[in-house]
């Protein structure tokens, strides 16, 4: 049938139907008559199908009510009737995307999948979470997933998932000041408040104001709808009619413009006094509109001009000064106004305003002086380069790029495509566009804003003795009466929490059939050649004419210890200069040539020898087919002619990679604790914990306070190992493209080089019961093992199991920690995970129940379809061609073929609960045997003592 009489006949009006330029795709646009609600399809062949809805909410304070009723909305439907429809089509869908996100002017919910059936599945459970909420006849929803009393041995206490997220996420200083920075920039309009939620203001939200936001701003006249890839156009707006016609025409929320204003603020964090500086001084300032997409796309580029690496020069300017480790500099756009971020980290305060100083002379010799054109001409180069190279998943990254323009009322087609703005972007950098911008953002200080982030040592027991008088005035002005209510009401919301959802309950759930599934795995093909002596590794894929080049280097002569270090010769390689090239120049040869590059020690483990594996330095390019000739020659360069002696360079960067990292084991601590309890399990876990552990974050700390004395030895290490093993005889090479890239070209710029092990041992001494402190609001707990029994498909799928059926439920939902996990990997290494925990102490114990679980599961007979299907789509993911080719080499070291995917799919398709419970004796080790690591707060950490962990700083 025609789209316009489909549409009419499902009432919608077709406004408009336009070719999105350098593509093959249509830009659809359609209203629904009775409502007002806006759609967008970007119809094309693509077989991956995307469903988002997006509400425009503006906060009106930080209490989080949007965040909280992102989460809450959906936990239970009309239609579906169950606690978390979520969770349970995670259990048991092919999804490629299935997430919710919280913006600050706007609320997203995403799905999205290959399958039409699942597709559409996801769609209708996400339209009735949305339009049909069970939070409006049930607050215990909103107690479970915003905030709530607890009131235990006579303390009253908060908790809930969204007052601990926030926590979590409010325990970093780039997260802090980002927030901050937007208070201080925006003070008139919704952007002054934190979205996701202040923890300290996350518990003045009371229910009703809760049900009075949802009412307010889940309407479809406030929503919009966008489309993306082969939908079944038809059935989906049979699925938009039946909602949207329940209602009438309601109010578009409106934003309001912030009228630029100059203001100097000052806030704290909580931060460990080691003795360094650890201020941070941000600028910022309101840079136009959202509609002025070339105005936008200029500054972007700019900001990697001026401060992409350390040599480029306002970040070299204000390095050079050394009085400041890092330099950032960003236009943040998504907004109805974009905004510049200026940031300088790791500063004396007491030197501000010299700072300060310095970047405004920087900023005019500059303009007067002009940008140099090959640096112009390198940044936009991969600026292009990266507009063009989508990461999946594509759809939902063009629906937010839609919305950059649509949600303000602007075309939302003004940034699905950049062509148009590429021949602009060259002809300001030779006629002075950019330099004018330079001084605009940098010298003039119209419109300038500042924000001082000044460390404190006992801002976070500040924070927690402040949460804990004020819940001892509460708990004082309550009555006799009122305590008890309380009380009860806290008993009655955990008997919610553990009450299952019934049959008939889940039986409303759509479910995919096993028939629907394929016995043959979706694989990356690997073909193997050899090239004069040269392993090749080969992987057939849509590439649009880039060709994703990696090569890897045997490092299995090397120590533990020496891996821990080589983890930073992978962050200098590249941004150091050759012995051809200073490091300005070599940083724009790469950004013109090379769409991306990037250095890294990376281990793989062997198939059945856990005493085994891998480590490699690994090189990752990505590059259009006819500069690859260029990405040789720059590979081979770097690789063999990288110039150590410039210890002013190296210093800087060590120092920046010692704060990074630092912060990366505080945000992200699930991954550092579970890195540390594997450690003990396997060469490859060792490995591991050596090279993105606290070995490495000490490493750094020693390197840095004793640089002078190091460094020697440091940069000897690392030239013997560049000559050792940059060579033909350690090098395993792979080409992922929809060519075939001659691989002698690449190969004969190499030495010969002499051969080494294929693989090797190592043994971690790390303790085996670990804590890591760190200065934060929450915890990251892990326990980890390895499996007594070869692996099966079944593994999988036991995490799968344990981690939507039991931790979900007990460490998340009853425990109130953002998100919980367990894997088992195909080396036997088996790890649990809890993220931004309250009580690290208890998500212990519920690991070590986790065999109690199983055996239930399997006496009772349950139905575990939907796991698998679940299970089968984790195995399938949604990856880019470059991820694609990355995950395939890994494969191939592992010895992990066709041969052992069809196995485990088979395994897969045929599994049953019972089947689960050979791995028990592996789950009951972790009551006696395990690895653990606790990443926490002080407290947190005196907690577990009972675990007898030894206690390392971050």
């Amino acid at each position: 049938m025609e789209l316009c009489n489909l549409c009419k006949q499902h009432n919608f009006t077709l406004t408009q139907v336009r070719p999105i330029p350098g593509s093959d795709a249509q830009l659809v646009q359609m209203v629904y008559d009775k409502t007002g609600t806006e759609v967008c399809w970007v119809k094309s062949v693509e077989s991956n199908k995307l469903f988002g809805i997006a509400f425009k909410t503006i906060p009106e304070d930080s209490t989080g009510v949007f965040h909280i009723l992102e989460h809450s909305v959906l936990c239970g439907s009309a239609k579906f009737p169950v606690k978390e429809p979520f969770v349970e089509m995670l259990k048991s869908s092919m999804n490629t995307f299935l997430n919710a996100m919280t913006f600050p002017d706007k609320t997203v919910y995403p799905i999205s999948s290959r399958n039409d059936q699942d597709f559409l599945n996801l769609t209708e459970v996400y339209l009735d979470a949305v339009f049909a909420p069970k939070i409006l006849e049930n607050p215990n929803i909103y107690r479970q997933e915003g905030w709530h009393y607890e009131l235990q041995d006579d303390t009253l206490t908060y908790n809930g998932v969204v007052f601990n997220e926030m926590k979590g996420a409010m325990s970093s200083v780039d997260q802090a000041s980002y927030r901050g920075l937007l208070k201080v920039l925006y003070p008139d309009t919704c952007y002054s408040y934190n979205s996701g939620g202040e923890p300290a203001d996350i518990p003045n939200l009371t229910y009703q104001q809760f049900v009075d936001s949802y009412r307010k701003n889940y309407h479809p006249t406030n929503a919009r709808v966008y489309l993306d890839g082969n939908i079944p156009i038809e059935k989906v707006l049979v699925l938009l009619d039946e909602y949207l016609s329940q209602y009438e025409m309601g109010e578009k929320q409106v934003l309001i413009p912030q009228v630029p204003v100059e203001q100097e603020q000052t806030i704290y964090y909580e931060a460990v006094n080691d003795g360094t500086p650890k201020a941070q001084l941000l600028f910022g300032k309101i840079l136009g509109s959202f509609d002025d997409k070339l105005d936008t796309l200029a500054r972007q580029v700019l900001c990697d001009v001026l401060a992409g690496s350390n040599d480029a020069p306002l970040k070299r300017a204000i390095l050079a000064t050394g009085l400041c480790q890092d330099v950032s500099l960003n236009v943040e756009d998504g907004m109805i106004q974009p905004f510049m971020m200026l940031r300088l980290h790791n500063i004396d305060d007491a030197n501000a305003a010299e700072l300060e100083n310095a970047v405004r002379a920087c900023a005019k010799e500059l303009v007067e002086k002009g940008l140099e054109k090959d640096r112009l001409t390198a940044s936009i180069n991969r600026f292009i380069f990266n507009l063009q190279q989508m990461k999946e998943p594509q759809g939902l990254m063009r629906g937010l790029n839609c919305m950059n323009s649509w949600l303000y009322d602007g075309d939302p087609m003004q940034y699905l495509h950049f062509e148009d703005c590429f021949a602009e972007l060259r002809a300001m950098a030779e006629n002075g566009g950019f330099e004018a911008l330079i001084e605009e953002m940098l010298v003039s200080t119209k419109g300038l804003c500042k924000l001082h982030v000044l460390p404190s040592e006992t801002y976070g027991a500040d924070l927690r003795e402040a949460e804990v008088a004020r819940l001892a005035r509460e708990k004082a002005a309550l009555s006799d009466v009122q305590l008890k209510a309380v009380a009860e009401e806290f008993a009655q919301f955990s008997q919610w929490q553990q009450t299952p959802d019934s049959p008939e309950q889940l039986a409303t759930l759509p479910k995919l059939d096993l028939s629907e599934i394929s016995a043959e795995p979706v694989l990356c093909e690997t073909t193997e050649e050899v090239c004069d002596g040269v392993t090749v590794l080969r992987h057939k894929a849509a590439s649009n004419g880039i060709v994703h080049i990696s090569a890897y280097y045997r490092l299995t002569d090397c120590t533990l210890e020496e891996l821990t270090k080589l983890s930073l010769l992978s962050k200098l390689l590249g941004e150091l200069p050759t012995k051809a090239k200073d490091a300005t120049a070599l940083q724009n040869e790469i950004k013109t040539w090379l769409g991306e590059l990037k250095f890294a020690v990376e281990s793989n483990p062997k198939v059945g020898q856990k005493d085994l594996c891998t480590p490699t330095l690994a090189v990752h390019c990505s590059v259009l087919k006819e500069n690859v000739a260029k990405a040789e020659e720059l590979i081979c360069e770097i690789l063999t002619a990288t110039d150590f002696s410039q210890a002013d360079r190296i210093c800087e960067i060590v120092k920046q990679q010692e704060t990074e990292q630092q912060q990366i084991g505080m945000m992200n601590g699930h991954l550092l604790a579970f890195i540390s309890a594997q450690a003990h399990f396997s060469a490859n876990g060792a490995a591991q914990a050596a090279t993105r552990g606290i070995r490495y974050i000490q490493f750094l700390h020693t390197l840095s306070k004793n640089f002078d004395a190091e460094l020697p030895g440091f940069t000897a290490l690392m030239e013997r190992v560049l000559t050792n093993a940059v060579c033909k005889k350690r090098m395993v090479l792979s080409y992922t493209e929809d060519g075939h890239t001659d691989a002698a070209s690449f190969i004969s710029r190499f030495p010969e080089g002499t051969a080494c092990a294929e693989t090797c041992g190592y043994t971690t001494d790390l303790p085996k019961k670990l804590g890591i402190r760190i200065p934060a609001q929450v915890s990251y707990a892990s326990l980890a093992t390895n499996l007594d029994i070869p692996y099966e498909g079944s593994a999988r799928l036991l995490s799968n199991v344990l981690s939507l059926a039991y931790l979900w439920n007990e460490v998340r939902v009853k425990g109130g920690a953002y998100g919980a996990g367990m894997r088992i990997g195909r080396g036997g290494g088996l790890f649990t995970y809890s993220y931004r925990d309250p009580n690290p102490a208890n998500s212990l114990n519920v690991y070590r129940s986790m065999a109690d679980c199983v055996r239930g599961l399997a006496a009772a007979g349950q139905d575990i379809t939907g796991f698998i299907i679940s299970t089968i789509s984790e195995t399938e993911p949604l990856v880019d061609a470059a991820r694609m080719g990355q995950t395939a080499d890994a494969d191939w070291f592992f010895g992990w073929g066709r041969e052992q995917a069809v196995a485990e799919r088979k395994e897969l398709l045929n599994a049953t609960a019972a089947d689960l419970t050979k791995w028990c004796n592996a789950l009951e080790d972790l009551k006696e045997d395990a690895g653990v690591c606790v990443v926490g707060y002080a407290d947190a950490l005196a907690g577990c003592e009972s675990e007898g962990l030894t206690i390392l700083d971050i």
